[in-house]
């Protein structure tokens, strides 16, 4: 059963990798197209948090990171994607 889970957990942080990665270039064809600078922003933001997400499995089943430390890394470097978003939003 584990087995089968880890590869379901494989295929979701993939799927969440292609589909952050197509909202993030999404977000920055906006920024292309209506040159609104907090678009910009909000894409590298989104970027950071969806590769961050990626890189806890690499660091974990690669690596072998333990889980507390790769979720205290993914909440870090999500906390960083978020700031760089506010920072786009509100910041400029």
């Amino acid at each position: 059963m584990t087995d089968a889970l880890i590869v379901l957990l494989g295929v979701v942080k993939i799927s969440a990798l292609v589909l952050g990665g197509i909202v993030s270039v999404l977000a920055y064809r906006a920024y292309r197209r209506t040159q609104i600078e907090g678009l910009q922003f909000f894409a590298v933001g989104l970027l950071v948090i969806t590769i961050g997400t990626v890189l806890v499995g690499i660091l974990h089943h690669v690596f072998g990171i333990p889980s507390v430390q790769g979720m205290l890394f993914e909440s870090l470097v999500a906390c960083g994607g978020f700031l760089v978003m506010i920072y786009g939003l509100y910041g400029q």
